[in-house]
């Protein structure tokens, strides 16, 4: 009569019965497994499905949402301040007062600088479509230390 298998990757294979409980190689994919003794009915699951479930489809009644835990809230990421939000593609450097200043970098890694912790506020700021340098205190006052105090400087 012959067995009706499936590979792992789920190829339908039919193979002689005196092959029942041997080891195979699936024609199609090349995929190494047993011979089952008798007809599988199913394909087996996916190599990736094994396990248990990801998720199930539930009907959402009263009852059912009690029993379930409470979702977990990402925070979203907050947008940028908005010294960097109103020029996206502009130039940033920091100085501290009297010296030099850094190498030109982006909004996003001046953003990374000022929530790093490693700025103190009493540097100053240049953009590319400024004029002159701002302290970092007036251009970005949500992002200063909790123990900032004007005139500090250590970088």
């Amino acid at each position: 009569m012959g067995i009706v298998s499936h590979c792992p990757n789920g190829h339908r294979l039919k193979v002689k019965d005196h092959l029942a409980g041997k080891k195979g190689i699936c024609p199609t994919c090349g995929a190494r497994f047993r011979i089952p003794l008798a007809t599988t009915t199913a394909a087996p699951a996916s190599p990736a499905a094994s396990g248990p479930p990801v998720a199930s489809v539930v009907s959402l009644d009263a009852a059912r949402a009690a029993t379930l835990p409470p979702a977990l809230v990402l925070a979203e990421t907050p947008p940028p301040p908005a010294a960097i939000a109103e020029a996206p593609a502009a130039s940033w450097c920091i100085a501290v007062p009297g010296g030099q200043p850094s190498d030109a970098m982006s909004g996003a890694e001046l953003l990374r600088r000022l929530t790093s912790g490693s700025l103190t506020g009493g540097e100053l700021v240049w953009r590319s479509d400024w004029s002159d340098w701002r302290p970092v205190a007036a251009v970005f006052p949500d992002l200063l230390p909790d123990d900032f105090s004007p005139g500090t400087t250590a970088w």
